[in-house]
């Protein structure tokens, strides 16, 4: 049984959204609430195995509270709602933590689509706020074999939503290197975008801490 705490600051739309998830089988909402610090507070207490959070709500938002979940440890898969498109976004919550991205005006179907992937240990972002790369581009080399260790260990950390110093800082190596690494992972796999780069680290687990 997979308990989840959903929270949201438009009542209607959570209860409706509860209602919906206790229908189906092995799911059950254990917890809501209408602002970050009661979400908080319900997570804390009922130690969900999922937490489905609005990114805009009174007090920290769904951004806020995936960052203080990893940072306490708590194991509490995180899926985000969102009414606002963008890679920034799409970043921050990777950085924050979340294994889930969905706009609210996505399909009931497809948050289940999402809530199974993220329960079977993936990440899922909805199709509308990362596009699929057109079919032509050299997108599906599952094992890698393009790019160098550190290579993939620069595009993890460019996926996690980290700045170029952050990343220097953090390997050891030098800015100017990490500009490097970026040109050469953006040629062997024919990406254009930070976006293109953090969907292709999705797609290849490289976004897993």
């Amino acid at each position: 049984m997979t308990r989840i705490v959903l929270a949201d600051d438009h009542a209607m739309f959570r209860q409706s959204l509860s209602a919906l998830l206790n229908s189906q089988d092995g799911m059950v909402v254990v917890g809501e609430a209408g602002d970050g610090d009661e979400a908080l507070r319900v997570i804390e207490k009922t130690r969900p195995d999922l937490a489905i959070l609005d990114i805009s709500m009174p007090g920290p938002g769904g951004l806020e509270i995936a960052q203080i979940l990893k940072k306490k440890g708590l194991p509490v898969k995180v899926l985000l709602l969102t009414m606002l498109t963008g890679p920034d976004l799409l970043q921050q919550a990777l950085a924050a933590g979340a294994s889930g991205f969905l706009l609210k005006e996505n399909t009931f179907d497809e948050l289940m689509t999402a809530l199974k992937t993220v329960q079977a240990g993936g990440t899922y972002v909805s199709p509308a706020i990362a596009p699929p790369l057109p079919p032509d581009a050299p997108f599906g080399n599952s094992d890698g074999s393009l790019l160098t260790p550190r290579e993939r260990e620069v595009l993890k950390n460019i996926a996690l939503g980290l700045t170029n110093r952050k990343i220097a800082a953090t390997l050891r190596i030098s800015v100017k290197t990490v500009d490097t690494h970026r040109t050469h992972i953006m040629q062997k796999l024919d990406l254009h975008t930070t976006a293109d780069l953090v969907r292709y680290a999705m797609m290849h687990g490289l976004t897993e801490i």
